[in-house]
Protein backbone atom coordinates (compact mmCIF):
# COMPACT_ATOMS: atom_id res chain seq x y z
CA UNK A 1 0.00 0.00 0.00
CA UNK A 2 0.94 3.56 -0.76
CA UNK A 3 0.11 6.74 0.96
CA UNK A 4 -0.35 9.26 -1.12
CA UNK A 5 1.34 12.54 0.53
CA UNK A 6 1.23 16.39 0.03
CA UNK A 7 4.10 18.66 1.24
CA UNK A 8 3.33 22.58 2.28
CA UNK A 9 6.70 24.61 0.88
CA UNK A 10 9.54 23.42 3.66
CA UNK A 11 7.64 20.41 4.97
CA UNK A 12 9.17 17.15 5.71
CA UNK A 13 8.00 13.96 4.06
CA UNK A 14 6.75 11.22 6.64
CA UNK A 15 9.85 8.46 7.12
CA UNK A 16 10.92 5.22 8.95
CA UNK A 17 13.56 4.60 11.12
CA UNK A 18 13.31 0.93 10.19
CA UNK A 19 11.53 -0.63 7.22
CA UNK A 20 9.55 -2.69 10.07
CA UNK A 21 8.40 0.43 11.99
CA UNK A 22 4.62 0.80 12.50
CA UNK A 23 4.81 4.67 12.40
CA UNK A 24 5.65 7.04 10.16
CA UNK A 25 7.53 10.09 11.68
CA UNK A 26 6.16 13.61 11.43
CA UNK A 27 8.34 16.73 11.76
CA UNK A 28 7.44 20.31 13.13
CA UNK A 29 7.26 22.81 10.40
CA UNK A 30 7.94 25.83 12.73
CA UNK A 31 9.70 25.45 15.97
CA UNK A 32 8.13 26.74 20.00
CA UNK A 33 8.01 26.48 23.19
CA UNK A 34 5.94 24.47 25.16
CA UNK A 35 5.33 25.95 28.84
CA UNK A 36 5.38 23.67 31.65
CA UNK A 37 2.39 21.09 32.19
CA UNK A 38 0.57 22.84 29.01
CA UNK A 39 0.25 21.27 25.16
CA UNK A 40 0.63 23.30 21.99
CA UNK A 41 -0.24 22.32 18.76
CA UNK A 42 2.77 22.18 15.92
CA UNK A 43 1.81 22.42 12.06
CA UNK A 44 3.77 19.38 10.23
CA UNK A 45 3.14 20.45 7.11
CA UNK A 46 2.27 17.44 6.06
CA UNK A 47 -1.26 16.22 3.69
CA UNK A 48 -2.04 12.53 3.71
CA UNK A 49 -4.71 10.59 2.04
CA UNK A 50 -6.14 8.02 4.55
CA UNK A 51 -7.56 5.33 2.84
CA UNK A 52 -11.68 4.90 3.43
CA UNK A 53 -11.29 1.82 6.13
CA UNK A 54 -8.17 3.37 7.55
CA UNK A 55 -7.63 6.11 10.40
CA UNK A 56 -4.24 7.83 11.27
CA UNK A 57 -3.82 7.79 14.96
CA UNK A 58 -0.66 10.08 15.73
CA UNK A 59 1.25 8.71 19.22
CA UNK A 60 3.98 9.88 21.39
CA UNK A 61 8.30 9.80 20.43
CA UNK A 62 9.18 7.45 23.21
CA UNK A 63 12.47 9.26 23.22
CA UNK A 64 10.26 12.63 23.34
CA UNK A 65 8.58 10.54 26.55
CA UNK A 66 10.94 9.12 28.24
CA UNK A 67 13.32 12.29 28.14
CA UNK A 68 11.25 15.43 28.21
CA UNK A 69 7.86 14.34 28.94
CA UNK A 70 6.27 15.38 25.86
CA UNK A 71 3.55 12.96 24.42
CA UNK A 72 1.53 13.25 21.82
CA UNK A 73 -2.61 11.53 21.06
CA UNK A 74 -4.96 12.20 17.85
CA UNK A 75 -7.07 10.34 15.41
CA UNK A 76 -6.85 11.71 11.54
CA UNK A 77 -9.88 10.55 10.18
CA UNK A 78 -9.89 9.16 6.48
CA UNK A 79 -10.97 12.06 4.34
CA UNK A 80 -9.15 14.64 5.89
CA UNK A 81 -7.28 16.61 4.21
CA UNK A 82 -5.72 19.11 5.53
CA UNK A 83 -2.15 19.82 7.12
CA UNK A 84 -2.17 17.25 10.08
CA UNK A 85 -1.14 19.05 13.37
CA UNK A 86 0.20 17.59 16.21
CA UNK A 87 -0.62 18.33 19.68
CA UNK A 88 1.63 18.00 22.10
CA UNK A 89 1.23 17.71 26.08
CA UNK A 90 4.26 18.94 27.73
CA UNK A 91 4.04 16.66 31.70
CA UNK A 92 7.10 18.14 32.79
CA UNK A 93 7.88 21.21 35.06
CA UNK A 94 11.13 22.44 32.38
CA UNK A 95 9.89 24.62 29.09
CA UNK A 96 10.32 22.41 26.09
CA UNK A 97 11.77 23.74 22.81
CA UNK A 98 10.79 22.22 19.91
CA UNK A 99 12.57 22.80 17.01
CA UNK A 100 11.87 23.19 13.13
CA UNK A 101 12.30 20.03 11.63
CA UNK A 102 12.20 18.02 14.87
CA UNK A 103 10.55 14.31 14.94
CA UNK A 104 7.35 15.59 17.24
CA UNK A 105 4.99 12.25 16.85
CA UNK A 106 4.33 9.21 14.29
CA UNK A 107 1.46 8.65 12.32
CA UNK A 108 0.26 4.69 11.97
CA UNK A 109 -2.42 3.41 10.08
CA UNK A 110 -4.98 1.24 11.75
CA UNK A 111 -7.83 -0.32 9.96
CA UNK A 112 -11.29 0.29 11.36
CA UNK A 113 -15.08 -0.85 11.18
CA UNK A 114 -17.41 1.52 11.58
CA UNK A 115 -20.94 -0.26 12.61
CA UNK A 116 -24.24 2.24 12.58
CA UNK A 117 -25.35 2.46 16.32
CA UNK A 118 -28.75 1.03 17.01
CA UNK A 119 -30.25 1.76 20.41
CA UNK A 120 -31.61 -1.33 22.25
CA UNK A 121 -33.19 -2.07 25.71
CA UNK A 122 -30.97 -3.95 27.53
CA UNK A 123 -27.60 -5.47 26.41
CA UNK A 124 -26.18 -9.47 26.99
CA UNK A 125 -25.19 -10.26 30.44
CA UNK A 126 -21.55 -10.78 31.04
CA UNK A 127 -19.22 -11.77 33.73
CA UNK A 128 -17.57 -8.24 33.72
CA UNK A 129 -20.84 -6.57 33.56
CA UNK A 130 -20.85 -2.37 34.96
CA UNK A 131 -17.18 -3.37 36.57
CA UNK A 132 -14.26 -1.08 35.86
CA UNK A 133 -11.80 1.45 36.88
CA UNK A 134 -10.01 -0.95 39.26
CA UNK A 135 -12.78 -3.48 39.53
CA UNK A 136 -10.36 -6.30 39.08
CA UNK A 137 -7.44 -5.32 41.22
CA UNK A 138 -7.28 -4.24 45.26
CA UNK A 139 -5.95 -0.86 46.16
Amino acid sequence: MKLKVVLDPGAIIPTRAHSTDAGLDLYAAKGGWIFPLCRKSFDTGVHVDIPEGYVGMLTSKSGLMSKQGITSRGTIDSGYTGSVRAVLFNHSWRFVKIQKNQKITQLVLVPIITPDPVEVETLEKTDRGCGGFGSTGAF
